[in-house]
This record gives structure tokens, C-alpha cells and sequence, in this order.
């Protein structure tokens, strides 16, 4: 019977403020008990976006409704950090605080410190396995019910520390090792760089990780405290060693077979190509890009999802150089606009190191992948070190490509099979007028660049 004095309105009311709680918290990441107590405050002036590493919260409720309704967790009893040494537990996420790489406010050691892993349990292999469907890392662990219900964060420093510790030891029944890197594939977005990461899984000797948010998270983390909480203070040295344990981390592998790693950056990530170069610098590298028109006219297409538009509010320290030489505010300009600068500064990026260093390779979308098996298995994979493996069954590395090139990779969603394939025309990509002025605008000095640079 209702209470008398409770109305059906009020009754409404609790429900929905009931609901919008559950909602809420269901948000929260399910923390072990690893995890710190104290939580980090975001800045008043500090400006959220998804692209950019999450704080770290602890939770503040030991458990929701919601909470409730998830599956029980299978490793609840196990120890965590034994898993992770045994490469059970593998790293899906990094979250630092304001104060994460400030200098003279972590300790007498220079680490970066207030650093958390996110860490759970999935299968790296699916993308060997189906590299269309899983082409990115989100994609393989969307697969695994322990990343989206049962993620553990601890501090990153004690994993690092713990699993040196481990593999210095040489314990006995471990077969796990690091694999040096062998490549580096940057890229503009919507350039085909999916297609060579594609390729290159589908050799037995390689482990390639595509566009892990933890890399993106680390190269771009000093960015992100200038933007997000305005403070210079960010030591170089404690986020270049961020980088460093973020990829042994993710290098370790248990499989025999495995002799080389190749990482596929984020296309935004190719602004800190030096960075990565510099600390790998026995990694081959690639910068793959295509038309500016069509690259401009993919990378709008979806405004709400854009990396580029994005940007305006969190720069790389290239963009904001590049907005510098041009003399226009990121915030004035449209969409497209901001967008074009924005792969410009990509372009440059990769011209600049690619003719001052004398590495790299500079991959056309449009003359060296599209429908351009010859190319990628006579040139591309072989200069990332595959000759060898290509050598040994050449018919069957061909074959490989040639079904990799007849499939979309689609990074964003799943598609059914019959959609993935290419229809004869390939591509039918709508130029704009605007994206067509501001490619002119903004792009048209950095193709000429990178053309030259090829020649």
C-alpha cells in the first residue's frame, strides 16, 4: 500500500533520480584493491574529451545495482600482479593526473609518479585470426567480457618494477619474453594504413598492436597537461620513460614464434613521430597518407567522432606551430578548416623527419596499396623486415595480401562480411566545396613536400 503522504509524482521523481544514479556509477571502472585512496580532482578550467586518458578515480561506493547485474569475476580470488607477470593480464589503459610528470613534485628519483594501468584478460590473437574484423586492440578487447566488467588498476611504477624484477629472475616455467620493435606505422587517417598492419599480422613471426589508447595516452601526455590543466610544467624526460614502459609492457609475449613487434599509432599520434623515432630509433618507419581532398573529405565525414576537430581544443605542440606559421586562431576556423591544418601538420611532420634523418617511408594510399598486391609484397613488407618469412612460402604471403586488399578495415564499426568487400569502384568519396578550398588552403604546400620527398 503507498504511503499516504507519498504521492505517485514524488514516487516518479525517486525512481528516475534512482536511475540516473545507477547510470552513473555503472560508468566507474570495477577497481581492485590495489588501487590508491585518494583520488585526483580535475582543474575548474580543465576541458574533458574522450580521446584524452581518463583521471584516475577510486571508487566511492563499494558496490552499485548495476555493479550487481555483471558477471562474478573469474580471477576474483587469483593474485593480479602474478597474472600480469605470467601475461595473463594484459595493459588496455593509462590515466595520469595534472602532477604526473611535473618536475621537483615527484620525489627525490625523477619518475613520473600518480601513474595507474589499467589492466584484464584477452585474446591478443584475434587479429591474426580475422584481421578485418579486429583491426585495432579496442576491437580485439570488445571482445572479452573481463575489459568491459572486471578492468584492475594499479599503479603503473609497481607493475614496471614487478615485471623487471620478474623477468630479470629468469623464474623457472617462464617463457616470456620482449620483443625488440621492428616498425613504426603512422599515418593521416582513412589512408590505408589498416591495410599494412593487416598485412603484417598475418605473418606467424609478428605481434602487431594497432592503436593502443595506452601509447596514444603516453606520447601525447605533456600535450595534454599544457591544454588541459595549463601547466608547462611536464618533464620530457619522465614522459619519454612513460612511453618506454608502457610499449615493454605490451612487447612481452609468451609465443615462440613471435620474433618481431610492430606498433600502428593513432593517426594524431603521428605528431610525436620524433619522439618515438628517437627512442626506437632501429625501428623501421613508415608515414602512409593519401589525397588531401579525400583524406580531408574521410576525416570530416563523421563531424561529432572527428580526431581533427577535437584538436582545436587540445593541440599538439605541431598543430599549434603550424596555426603560428599560418597566423589564424584554431578556435575561428571551421571545421574543415581546422581539420586540414590538422593533417597538414601530420604531413610535415613525417616530411621533415623523413629528409632529415634519411629514414622512413613515405606510402602513397593511391599508388602504392590501392589494388597494389606488387607493392606491398615486394616493397612494403619487405622493408619492414619481412623477406625472409615472405621467402619461405611466397605464394601463400601473396595470397594473404591479396584477400587484406579485397576487404575494408574498419576501424569504428563491425561489418557484416558482404559489406567489407570492396565494391568495383572502391571507393566513392563525395568532395565538398568547402573541403576541396580548405585541402587548397591548408594542404597543398605539404603534398607538393611529400611528393618531392618520394622522388
Amino acid at each position: 500500500m503507498m504511503h499516504p503522504t507519498l504521492t505517485l509524482a514524488t514516487l516518479l521523481s525517486l525512481i528516475l533520480a534512482a536511475q540516473f544514479g545507477i547510470a552513473s556509477a555503472s560508468l566507474r571502472r570495477q577497481d581492485g584493491p590495489e588501487t590508491h585512496a585518494a583520488a585526483v580532482q580535475s582543474s575548474p578550467s580543465s576541458v574533458e574529451d574522450e580521446d584524452e586518458p581518463p583521471l584516475y578515480e577510486p571508487p566511492s561506493e563499494p558496490e552499485s545495482l548495476i555493479a550487481m547485474q555483471f558477471t562474478s569475476d573469474p580471477y576474483e580470488h587469483r593474485d593480479r600482479m602474478e597474472m600480469i607477470k605470467n601475461g595473463e593480464l594484459g595493459l588496455a589503459a593509462i590515466r595520469f593526473s595534472p602532477i604526473s610528470f611535473a618536475a621537483g613534485a615527484n620525489g627525490d628519483d625523477g619518475q613520473y609518479t600518480d601513474v595507474h594501468g589499467e589492466f584484464c584478460v584477452f585474446d591478443s590473437s584475434l587479429n591474426k585470426k580475422d584481421p578485418a574484423n579486429y583491426p585495432t586492440i579496442n576491437d580485439v578487447m570488445s571482445e572479452s567480457e573481463h575489459c568491459g566488467e572486471h578492468r584492475y588498476t594499479i599503479p603503473l611504477r609497481e607493475v614496471v618494477q614487478a615485471v623487471r624484477e620478474f623477468d630479470i629472475s629468469g623464474t623457472k616455467n617462464s617463457n616470456m619474453k620482449h620483443l625488440p620493435v621492428s616498425g613504426l606505422l603512422f599515418h593521416e587517417g582513412y589512408s590505408g594504413a589498416g591495410l599494412i598492419s593487416n598485412a603484417l599480422t598475418t605473418f606467424d613471426s609478428t605481434l602487431v598492436i594497432s592503436e593502443h589508447a595506452a601509447i596514444r595516452d603516453a606520447v601525447s601526455a605533456c600535450d595534454v597537461v599544457r591544454n588541459r590543466y595549463k601547466s608547462e610544467n611536464c618533464s620530457p624526460a619522465m614522459q619519454r620513460q612513460l612511453v618506454q614502459d608502457v610499449i615493454s609492457l605490451l612487447s612481452r609475449t609468451s609465443n615462440a614464434s613471435i620474433q618481431h613487434l610492430y606498433l600502428k599509432l593513432p593517426s594524431a599520434s603521428s605528431a610525436y613521430l620524433p619522439m618515438l623515432r628517437s627512442l626506437y630509433p632501429d625501428a623501421k618507419w613508415a608515414f602512409v597518407y593519401r589525397k588531401a581532398e579525400d583524406a580531408l573529405a574521410k576525416t570530416t565525414q563523421r563531424k561529432r567522432n572527428s580526431t581533427c576537430i577535437k584538436s582545436r581544443r587540445n593541440p599538439t605542440t605541431a598543430l599549434s606551430a603550424k596555426s603560428n606559421e599560418y597566423n589564424v586562431d584554431l578556435e575561428q576556423l571551421s571545421h574543415h578548416e581546422i581539420c586540414a591544418l590538422h593533417l597538414s601538420s601530420l604531413l610535415d611532420t613525417a616530411i621533415r623527419e623523413h629528409d632529415e634523418s634519411g629514414t622512413g617511408m613515405l606510402v602513397s594510399y593511391d599508388d602504392d596499396i590501392l589494388s597494389n598486391a606488387d607493392t606491398m609484397v615486394n616493397v612494403i613488407l619487405p622493408y619492414f623486415g619481412l623477406q625472409e618469412d615472405i621467402d619461405s612460402n611466397p605464394q601463400v604471403a601473396r595470397d594473404h595480401v591479396m584477400e587484406i586488399l579485397s576487404m575494408r578495415s574498419n576501424t569504428s564499426a563491425r561489418l557484416n562480411p558482404e559489406d567489407k568487400q570492396w565494391n568495383a569502384d572502391g571507393e566513392n568519396i563525395e568532395v565538398s566545396e568547402e573541403i576541396g578550398t580548405a585541402s587548397k588552403v591548408f594542404m597543398s604546400n605539404s603534398m607538393d613536400s611529400i611528393k618531392r620527398s618520394r622522388l
